[in-house]
């Protein structure tokens, strides 16, 4: 029964790696515009300055008057620290709670830098009629533990990757309102690792480690849609919705010892809805130099209340309770066209955490409230190129965590984290 116990980690590997987050709340990543990164994606579903606005409403593609390809890349510099509480080795002789003896390891280390990229390109038919295409990463994480911190046996390495495929078509209905639609293709990739406690079973919990590790992937498909009213000459409000994306993610699970020994290996299947999302925002053009802007976001993330993992052998097989809540997203930005060249840009958010109490956070990434702070620039180069810039610094909240994986291991501790991302982009105008 111990050796089972053990063999189970590996399922609950992708268990833990889907109910973590990037860069927005939950595991999204809303870095799609640098345009937007300047203002917190403040009022993006209703700014339309740029062809980015194919992900965040397909109708704001109306007001663009030329051909456009935007392409950007954003690097994500996050710094974490684990502090522990009294993480400790569950009573393997069956009679519950833990057997006093503590987790070794050290804090796992630093938050893992990665580079996002996003490509768009917007092509206008006729004064009414504009298609659009987007090439996007809307969800993932990177987050790699040395192999012998606290925690290794709930997460070692985790590499969720989405690839977003979204073309899109935009109506100018009347002077007033904009209609957009889009469809999603999207690929859904998962590689991870984790320690598993060999050593226990022959009663030295710690003595000897193997590793797991999972990797599985599918393809899906869902769609957004968008409107936007112009309420005023100087004022617009918007509505957009980004459709669930179901995914059934097959792929193959093994556990080796540390001599390289495969003791398990088995093939595994997951199904997960990636959430939808619907956003309200306003934009006001105060006069010739100043706009205001902002959104309210929500998130369906109630959809994940657990991750049901089936596998073709005895063991890999699992149920992880999740119990995630809605989140809300609220924005507030401005822009200053400083001269015909030069527009600067800054804004506010605040971001809520879906997951309820650290019972539910998990060391794949630990998910709290977070507040950004946010600026940028763009600079018109030349009559057909504009170089955008934009820079946010993420204060995320003092996170504790109390997580018990399916082996009675338990992670007690607190993260101090941060986040900077910078952001820039090209935009490239067919005159």
């Amino acid at each position: 029964m111990a050796h089972q116990k053990v063999l189970k980690l590996t399922a609950l590997l992708m268990a833990s790696t889907l109910s973590s987050m990037s860069y927005g709340a939950g595991f999204a990543i809303i870095e799609q515009s640098v345009t937007g990164l300047g203002r917190a994606f403040a009022g993006s579903a209703a700014v339309a300055e740029d062809a980015t606005t194919i992900f965040f409403n397909p109708a704001g593609l109306t007001y663009l008057s030329h051909a456009e390809i935007d392409t950007a890349a954003y690097y994500i510099d996050p710094d974490s620290k684990f502090s522990d509480n009294g993480s400790a080795v569950p009573d393997l002789g069956g009679a519950g709670g833990f057997s006093g003896q503590a987790l070794t390891g050290g804090d796992g280390g630093n938050g893992v830098n990665a580079i996002v990229p996003n490509l768009y390109y917007a092509h206008p038919l006729n004064d009414r009629t504009v298609l659009g295409l987007g090439v996007t990463a809307p969800f993932g994480l990177v987050t790699d533990y040395n192999d012998t911190w606290q925690g290794r046996y709930h997460a070692v390495k985790s590499d969720l990757r989405t690839f977003n495929i979204n073309p899109s078509f935009a109506y100018k209905a009347t002077d007033k309102l904009s209609v957009g639609f889009g469809v999603n293709l999207q690929r859904i990739s998962v590689k991870l690792t984790s320690m598993a406690d060999l050593g226990a079973l022959g009663g030295s919990p710690q003595a000897a480690d193997g590793k797991a590790r999972l990797e599985a992937d599918d393809w899906s498909w869902g769609y957004n849609l968008g409107v936007i009213f112009q309420a005023t000459d100087a004022t617009r409000l918007a509505l957009a919705y980004r459709s669930k994306i179901s995914h059934t993610l097959t792929g193959d699970g093994k556990l080796r010892s540390s001599t390289d020994v495969v003791i398990a290996d088995e093939k595994i299947k997951a199904d997960i809805d990636l959430p939808e999302t619907l956003s309200f925002a306003l934009h006001h053009q105060i006069n010739d130099k100043w706009a205001v802007m902002g959104d309210a976001t929500w998130t369906r993330w109630s959809r994940f209340e657990e991750l049901n993992i089936k596998s073709d052998g005895s063991f890999l097989g699992s149920v992880k309770e999740e119990n995630w809540d809605d989140s809300m997203r609220y924005g507030l930005g401005i822009t200053y066209n400083y001269n015909d060249k030069l527009t600067l840009r800054a804004g506010i958010a605040y971001d809520e955490t879906p997951v309820k109490s650290a019972q539910f956070r998990t060391a794949r990434i630990a998910d709290e409230d977070r507040k950004w702070v946010a600026l940028g620039a763009s600079y018109k180069y030349s009559e057909n190129i504009t170089v955008d810039a934009g820079y946010t610094h993420i204060f995320i909240s003092d996170t504790k965590i109390d997580e018990t994986n399916d082996n009675g291991y338990n992670l007690n501790g607190e993260y101090e984290a941060d986040v900077d991302i910078f952001g820039v982009q090209m935009r490239w105008m067919f005159l």
